[in-house]
């Protein structure tokens, strides 16, 4: 249960691009649309398209927003909600076409942030905070307005969110305890295969592991590229997984190490402790209790806010060391497209986003005394009448939703969870290359070849749903013949001259 914000989300593809002028590459500069004769901010009506699942509550709470905002600046939004493969294909096609939209989310992971920029796809943003998200701009730390830049420009505001990513393990606590599992002793996804087994044999009406790809993910890299998926990484950390020293880049699936995790993934599918299905999809098991674990890219507190969700306690245990590399700052974000008619007032928009928890509070939990009450001035829980269960509307992205420190928490939360986001960011590894943008312009012939090939056998593999001693080799052959080579060869000419320019600096 790979859940991607960051915050599990995954496909960067970094790039470094020459400066545009705002006229140029964003949408209109004609203040025009922003103020009307008289000078007053004329009615408008931005187009949003987000990722995220769609509520049912979703058009009565945005009439509450729409209200909200109509008075702050004069203008309604109109959010489109899309989530998985719909999102990841539709919008980039969107986007390329010129489709007229004013935001639109984007991340490492989904609609990817660096090859949008690429495309020119985004409009520049400095001129616009400038003018329009002051408030914004001092809100969010400099680190991550470092991630999000471009060749000296900003192209999307960051989620403001947990800096860094863990992975770890989710399990049901009731399971935990009946079968005296000592979650200390898990330090590495290989150290759940007896405990798999063990809940295989006893209760063999529930599944042991949600999918092992997570697992796969908890293995302390950069991914040169932002691309969780794309080859070429390097180790982060003192006592790195893949068993080198230095810092130079290497194609990941081309090593002993990866070799004996899809062996494992497959011996685990073969036991029956993961789905035979390499396109199952886990929530609905989740909410049954049919499930007894899964990985998590963990944000701080989310088990409290997960368990109150599928109405059973949960535990969590990280896996290994937690890491800071380029993608996690550009895990989400938000873009003002260039086709947008309104830049000016979605600037305003975001700004408001970002800084008044009025806002950020209603599209994260909906209205209060309908969808949820206050505990304290920092706390909540639903509203008499609705099921946490299933709620009529409230959505589990909430580290999308802007900053997490305006944010209600549900009371299940510790007191101290705004701290522990900090205790987190502190206890995550900086990589090396932080900050490394990678231009795929060079390579964009082999990367798309290479994509191809990673979407035929990737998933079936850390799935385990393929033999690897007939599958692996195969991938190897066909990632070479699409020219990953020359990808990672290209990588490491850029990070070069990367850090040198970091040491004359």
């Amino acid at each position: 249960m790979l859940h991607k914000s960051k915050a599990w989300c995954l496909s960067l593809a970094v790039i470094l691009l020459l400066s545009v002028v705002l006229s140029a590459c964003g949408g209109s500069s004609d203040s025009s649309s922003a103020t009307g004769a008289n000078g007053e901010l004329a009615p408008v009506e931005l187009v949003f398209y987000n990722y995220a699942t769609p509520m049912k509550g979703q058009e009565r709470v945005m009439q509450a927003i729409n209200k909200y905002l109509k008075e702050k600046i004069n203008a309604t939004v109109k959010v489109v909600t899309m989530e998985g493969s719909d999102f990841e294909t539709k919008v980039p096609v969107m986007l390329a076409s010129g489709q007229p939209m004013d935001i639109v989310f984007t991340s490492s992971w989904t609609n990817n942030y660096l090859s949008n920029v690429s495309k020119q796809a985004f409009t520049p943003l400095s001129s616009l905070m400038d003018k329009y998200g002051q408030d914004l701009k001092k809100t969010i730390p400099d680190t991550l307005w470092k991630g999000m830049t471009v060749k000296n420009e900003i192209y999307a505001v960051p989620s403001y969110k947990e800096v860094g990513h863990q992975v770890g393990v989710l399990m049901r606590k009731d399971m935990v305890e009946k079968y005296k599992i000592d979650t200390n002793s898990i330090k590495s996804w290989k150290d759940m295969e007896p405990i798999l087994k063990t809940v295989h044999e006893k209760d063999p009406s529930i599944l042991p592991l949600d999918g092992s790809e997570g697992m796969y993910r908890s293995i302390p890299v950069q991914h040169m590229s932002g691309d969780w998926n794309l080859p070429g990484v390097i180790n982060v950390g003192d006592q790195p997984y893949y068993k080198r020293s230095d810092d130079k880049i290497f194609d990941q699936y081309e090593t002993p190490e990866f070799k004996e995790f899809v062996e494992t993934a497959y011996r685990w599918n073969q036991a029956g402790y993961t789905p035979k299905d390499v396109e199952y999809q886990s929530e609905g098991d989740w909410k049954a209790g049919k499930v007894f674990a899964g990985s998590l890219l963990y944000a701080p507190n989310y088990v409290y806010k997960r368990s109150a969700q599928l109405g059973y306690p949960l535990v969590y245990q990280n896996l290994g060391k937690g890491v800071i590399e380029t993608s996690d700052v550009q895990g989400g974000g938000f873009a003002i497209p260039r086709s947008s008619k309104n830049p000016e007032r979605a600037m305003m928009f975001l700004n408001l986003l970002y800084t008044d928890p009025v806002l950020a509070n209603m599209f994260v939990h909906g209205i209060e005394g309908q969808d949820y009450v206050k505990v304290d001035k920092t706390f909540i829980k639903p509203a008499e009448g609705v099921d946490p269960l299933n709620p009529d509307y409230d959505y589990g992205y909430g580290w999308m939703w802007g900053n997490v420190n305006i944010f209600y928490y549900d009371q299940s939360y510790p007191k101290d969870t705004l701290e522990q986001f900090k205790v987190f960011e502190d206890n995550n590894t900086p990589s090396p290359a932080l900050g490394f943008n990678f231009d795929t312009t060079p390579v964009q012939t082999q990367i798309a070849a290479i994509n191809n090939v990673i979407s035929q056998f990737y998933p079936p593999l850390v799935r385990g749903t393929v033999n690897p001693d007939q599958y692996l080799p195969m991938f190897i052959q066909k990632l070479k013949d699409a020219g990953v080579d020359e990808l990672i060869s290209e990588m490491q000419s850029q990070y070069d001259q990367w850090k040198s320019e970091q040491t004359k600096s």
